[in-house]
């Protein structure tokens, strides 16, 4: 774990690297290729080191935890970075690195240096927001192993070179699979996100692999996967609470500028409230996460993890609808950077479970 003074520099250099070297145009750019971000980004992020900071030193990483990813996922939100860090430095890097075989090392390897984007396909297609297994299968035959699943959508997915697929294996322990983007029998279906980010659903119909693609060596994988999920839910809140600030203060600046009835719009006591609620629910959002990010270690740490989804969930939204309704008409339009806030705040809303499916969680883990 970092120290302190380690934990601001790192968030320091995160966020001065998007305000200065990551512009709207690089998130704009991404939208029209096929990877739905920009690879050379992409290899350049991974030199920052953001893809490491949860992996072990003994590994090649920095050894840091969930409060160091969560600073960097800030700092994506705040310049609603494209590319793909939450699928690689919060989910891929640290399953490989946790599922710790020869050959999971060595994927890692290829992912920290940002020579191959890897990502994790792990719910099923149709399932909602369940996490648990079903029709996902690998099967052993003749000393090979053939997997059949149908995936859900997954960000970053299109441009991947490695997929990270989970499944049941024969006597029923989840198993991860590495598997490459191109292997015959591979079929993914491209969509994009509400906020434009490019989407894939994977089609695996008995796909062959070798032996050593299956990463757990025999394990049961899932409580590994389930804690990696878990902690990028808490992790996509933390790009919410990078976001929602860059909406609140580019509302204020507007209703300062934008004049009616010869007067700024800021005047208005009616918009000062609003303003008041938008800046409230930003600090509602921050603290729970803070709140999540100690008790980390604790017996509470599912609960306080699904509160701080259910309240950044619906922290965003407030925050995110209140500043396109102040902006007017002219605030859904995508050359303003309100619009783009207010989808990637919208898809982040519902990542990994959104806010009633967390309440039904919270109140399960209640008893």
């Amino acid at each position: 774990m970092t120290s302190l003074d380690d934990l601001t520099a790192l968030r320091e250099h995160a966020f001065r690297w998007v305000d200065q070297a990551y512009g709207e145009a690089h998130e704009r750019a991404g939208r029209g290729l096929a990877e739905g971000y920009a690879p050379g980004m992409a290899a350049e992020i991974a030199g920052q080191g953001w893809l490491a900071v949860m992996v072990g030193a003994q590994n090649g990483g920095m050894g840091g935890g969930l409060r160091e990813m969560a600073a960097v996922m800030e700092a994506v939100g705040r310049g609603l970075v494209a590319e793909p860090v939450l699928s690689q430095g919060a989910i891929a890097a640290p399953l490989l690195d946790r599922l710790g075989t020869p050959q999971a090392r060595l994927l890692l390897a290829r992912v920290l240096d940002g020579t191959s984007v890897t990502v994790m396909m792990h719910q099923e297609a149709d399932a909602g927001f369940e996490r648990t297994l079903a029709s996902s299968r690998l099967t052993e035959e003749d000393g090979r192993f053939h997997i059949h699943a149908a995936k859900a959508p997954v960000l970053d997915a299109a441009g991947a070179k490695i997929l990270l697929v989970t499944a049941l294996d024969a006597a029923g322990r989840t198993a991860v699979v590495a598997i490459e983007a191109d292997a015959p029998g591979v079929r993914l279906v491209r969509s994009r996100s509400v906020d434009g980010r490019m989407l894939a659903a994977v089609h695996l119909d008995h796909v062959a692999v070798p032996a050593d693609a299956v990463l757990n060596a025999g394990a049961d994988a899932s409580a590994i996967v389930e804690t990696v999920l878990e902690e990028a839910a808490l992790l996509v809140c933390s790009e919410a609470c990078g976001a929602i600030p860059i909406l609140v203060e580019g509302t204020a600046d507007y209703l300062r500028t934008r004049r009616q009835f010869g007067m700024p719009l800021a005047s208005f006591q009616v918009l000062q409230h609003r303003m008041v609620d938008m800046l409230l629910a930003a600090e509602e959002a921050s603290a729970v996460v803070e709140a999540a990010l100690d008790s980390a270690d604790g017996p509470e740490r599912k609960r306080a993890f699904a509160l701080a989804k259910i309240v950044t969930a619906r922290s965003a939204r407030f925050v995110a609808q209140q500043a396109v309704q102040l902006h007017g008409g002219i605030g859904m339009t995508d050359d303003l950077k309100v619009s783009r806030y207010f989808r990637r705040l919208m898809q982040c809303e519902t990542m990994f479970g959104d806010a009633d499916w967390h309440a039904e969680r919270f109140d399960r883990l209640r008893g």
